[in-house]
């Protein structure tokens, strides 16, 4: 497939940093978006905004960026948390453990390798923010959210508090392509917390789509500082 095709705008076109949101999140950097067969894409000042239709194919999403002028990638998305984390904190990942394999999960086969994020990116970007309660933590790509519950020991063992389905996958596609990649995200759900809590309190969905703002505010104003 070509690239045009997938991302529906050219690769010529592609800018140093992108953004790579979820499909309901691309609305907070852009309302003009290129509708591709996998993702929707758009440009705006200093970065290009890549929005995933579907999770699991966002390893080929970053790979197809090889030979673009792409340098930087910056996931921007919720995630599960855990431990010492909560409603609408912000994190920005170190290590993303990789339990992208739901067979392994199913078999708590918990012997992982983990992707990191480029550490000079993620130092910059900390830096700049550091006043913003942004939380340097771990994250587990998981596969599946019925067995995520099987791990918590494994998750405190590995001092993990975000749980997502992207982390790792993007990062380990990120090195292969030789860029640099960080991976931000604000908390949107407690794992063994009621699922219809947030659902219920008012204050607690204010507080998460408050977070949510702010994140993608920083993450474009540290593009427009570099």
């Amino acid at each position: 497939m070509n690239f045009k095709t997938f991302f529906g705008i050219d690769k010529k076109n592609i800018k140093k940093n992108c953004i790579i949101c979820q499909n309901f999140d691309i609305s907070l950097f852009s309302r003009e978006v290129s509708n591709g067969l996998f993702v929707k894409s758009t440009n705006i000042k200093t970065a290009t905004i890549i929005a995933l239709k579907n999770n699991f194919l966002s390893g080929d999403a970053i790979l197809y960026l090889k030979g673009s002028p792409c340098e930087n990638i910056f996931i921007f998305g919720s995630c599960g948390g855990y431990g010492k984390v909560t409603y609408g904190d912000l994190v920005i990942i170190d290590k993303a453990y990789n339990l992208e394999s739901f067979s392994n999960m199913l078999n708590f086969k918990n012997q992982v390798d983990y992707y990191r994020s480029s550490t000079n990116l993620l130092n910059c970007f900390y830096k700049k923010n550091i006043h913003k309660n942004l939380i340097k933590t771990n994250s587990a790509c998981v596969s599946s959210l019925y067995l995520e519950s099987k791990f918590l020991d494994w998750f405190k063992e590995k001092e993990i508090s975000a749980i997502d389905m992207e982390s790792s996958i993007i990062l380990s596609a990120s090195s292969n392509i030789g860029c640099n990649a960080i991976c931000l995200m604000y908390v949107s759900d407690i794992i063994k917390t009621k699922a219809d809590i947030f659902l219920k309190e008012n204050s607690i969905k204010q507080k998460v789509s408050a977070s949510r703002k702010k994140l993608a505010e920083m993450i474009l104003r540290f593009c427009d500082e570099q």
